[in-house]
C-alpha cells in the first residue's frame, strides 16, 4: 500500500512542484529570442550543425532523481475527474488560475531533483505540451544575455528573474522556452548546469525514465553521508550496494502495476537488497495488507533485482479519492 501511495505522491509532487516554482503567466504570444545569423558552407566558420533539443535533454546529470509524469495518459486512463483532483490538491497551497491553465496544457512533465539537497529545493521542471500563448510577466522576468544556442533548430527563449533575486533557493531563477512545445523552470543552483547542456548537448549520464506508464522514475543511488553510515551501518551497506533504480507505474484492466528494476553494484549488493525486500514482504503483521503483499514478486538475475506489484483497481480508486480501502 505504501508503494501505491508513493506512486500517487510522485504525481502530486510533480504537479505541486510546478505550482510552487511559478510558471509564467499567460500572454498573447510565445516568447522568442532571435538567434545569430545562419552560417553557410562558404563561411570561414564552416557549416552549422543544427540539432533538435528534446525537453528531457535540459535535465543535467547532477540531478540524481528524475520523475516523468505522463499527464495526457493519466487523463485518458484515470479520467478527467481524477486528474483534475490531483491538480486541485497540488494547487491548494499556491492558488493561481494561470498556473492551473499551464499544467492543463502539459502532456508530459519531468521533475529532476538532487536528493542530497532535497530540502533546499535544487530542481529542474520541464513541461512538454501545447505551450503557445504562455509568456513570462515582463515585470518579473527579462531576456537573458547570450541566451540562445545558435546550433539549435528550436526557437529558444531564455528569461531570468529581474534583479536576480528569488524568494528562496527553490524558486525559479530561469525560464527556458523551446518554441511552443516545452517550458523549463530552473532553480538558481541549476542555472549554470542547464546552460551548459543547452550549449553543449545532453549529459550522457542524465536521468532518463522510461517513456512508459503513468509515472516512471530513474534514480542513481548514492552512498549515505558518512555520519548516517556510521550511525546506521546495515542501512549504509544496503544503500552502498545499489547503483540505480528504475520504476514504471502503468495502468492495466486489473489496476495499476508497478515494475521496478534495481541494479546493484555487483551480485552481492543486489542480493542484500533482495533479501531486505523479501523480509519486508514476508513479515507484514497487518492482515489487511496480507493479500496485497502476496501480489509482490521479487526475483534476482545476477546483479539486477526485479519487482512486480499489482495494485487492484478498487484500491487505486480509494487512494485517489483519499478514502480508506477498507
Amino acid at each position: 500500500m505504501r508503494a501505491a501511495a508513493e506512486v500517487r505522491a510522485a504525481a502530486v509532487a510533480a504537479a505541486s512542484a510546478l505550482m510552487a516554482l511559478g510558471l509564467p503567466a499567460c500572454g498573447d504570444a510565445a516568447p522568442q529570442v532571435a538567434g545569430p545569423p545562419a552560417r553557410d558552407a562558404a563561411s570561414p566558420l564552416g557549416p552549422r550543425v543544427v540539432r533538435r533539443i528534446e525537453p528531457a535533454d535540459l535535465l543535467p546529470a547532477d540531478l540524481d532523481l528524475v520523475v516523468r509524469v505522463d499527464v495526457a495518459r493519466m487523463r485518458d486512463g484515470l479520467g478527467q475527474a481524477a486528474s483534475d483532483e490531483l491538480a486541485r490538491r497540488a494547487l491548494d497551497e499556491v492558488p493561481d488560475e494561470a498556473l492551473e491553465s499551464a499544467l492543463q496544457r502539459a502532456d508530459v512533465v519531468w521533475l529532476g531533483l538532487r536528493l542530497a539537497d532535497l530540502e533546499e529545493g535544487d530542481r529542474v521542471v520541464v513541461l512538454e505540451g501545447r505551450m503557445a500563448g504562455l509568456t513570462p510577466d515582463p515585470g518579473r522576468w527579462e531576456p537573458a544575455r547570450a541566451a540562445q544556442d545558435g546550433g539549435a533548430v528550436d526557437r529558444i527563449a531564455v528569461f531570468d528573474r529581474r534583479g536576480g533575486v528569488a524568494g528562496s533557493r527553490a524558486d525559479t531563477a530561469r525560464i527556458i522556452a523551446l518554441g511552443d512545445r516545452a517550458v523549463a523552470l530552473v532553480s538558481a543552483v541549476e542555472v549554470s548546469s542547464v546552460a551548459r547542456v543547452l550549449r553543449d548537448g545532453p549529459d550522457a549520464r542524465r536521468g532518463d525514465p522510461a517513456a512508459e506508464g503513468l509515472v516512471s522514475l530513474d534514480l542513481r543511488a548514492r552512498r549515505l553521508p558518512p555520519y548516517l553510515a556510521r550511525r546506521f551501518p546495515s542501512i549504509g551497506a544496503l544503500v552502498a550496494g545499489v547503483a540505480r533504480v528504475r520504476a514504471v507505474a502503468s495502468l492495466h484492466d486489473e489496476g495499476v502495476r508497478l515494475d521496478v528494476e534495481l541494479v546493484g553494484v555487483d551480485a552481492a549488493g543486489a542480493g542484500r537488497a533482495r533479501r531486505f525486500l523479501e523480509v519486508l514482504r514476508d513479515n507484514v503483521e497487518d492482515v489487511r495488507y496480507a493479500d496485497l503483499m502476496k501480489e509482490l514478486s521479487i526475483e534476482q538475475v545476477e546483479s539486477t533485482v526485479r519487482l512486480r506489484w499489482l495494485f487492484p483497481a478498487p484500491l487505486v480508486l480509494a487512494l485517489l479519492s483519499a478514502r480508506s480501502p477498507g
